[in-house]
């Protein structure tokens, strides 16, 4: 009997502690490293509105840091553009302008110019730019639905790249 008592508490204690194991939720460290958590950040449109990051959790996005003076960026916001037109219900863009060497009449003429829809903030104090550690520009991140990173791209995108992210991370 004692047996069979010591059997059935050894077993317990077993389930018990597989079933913590595989309940336990598993925090991910937020921080700028393909797998970690994004962090969050709120700024603001040329138009005032305001944009978060993470009220945009629970869609993929690709956070993308430019500027109006670099030429790779130049380069890249016409497919971005084009991508966004046709991808943008599986995966958000936000445009961050470092606003380095850039003034809001610059960033609303380049807005103007290259027919942008998507959004683009102004990371007016070089805060963000500083927490996501950018250099060089272009560089961007996507981010999964539950605001994971998941790649980093440095230098500019081009259209198959960006399908490519949204194929992978934008269902």
């Amino acid at each position: 009997m004692k047996k069979w008592f010591a059997i059935i508490v050894l077993f317990s204690f077993f389930a018990y502690m597989l079933w913590e194991h595989m309940t336990e939720r598993q925090t991910i460290a937020t921080g700028i490293h393909v797998g970690m958590k994004a962090p969050d950040f709120s700024l603001q449109t040329t138009d005032g509105k305001t944009v978060q990051l993470s009220q945009l959790r629970g869609k993929a996005v690709i956070v993308n840091f430019w500027a109006t003076w670099c030429p790779p960026c130049r380069a890249e916001m016409p497919d971005m553009q084009t991508f966004y037109e046709q991808y943008h219900r599986q995966i958000e863009i936000v445009a961050v302008n470092v606003m380095v060497r850039d003034s809001q009449e610059k960033v609303r003429e380049f807005i103007k110019d290259y027919h942008l829809t998507f959004p683009v903030v102004l990371d007016v104090d070089g805060d963000v730019m500083k927490q996501y550690d950018i250099q060089p520009i272009p560089t961007s991140f996507i981010i999964d639905h539950q605001g994971i990173i998941r790649e980093k791209q440095i230098g500019p995108m081009s259209y198959e790249q960006m399908v490519r992210y949204a194929e992978k991370w934008g269902k």
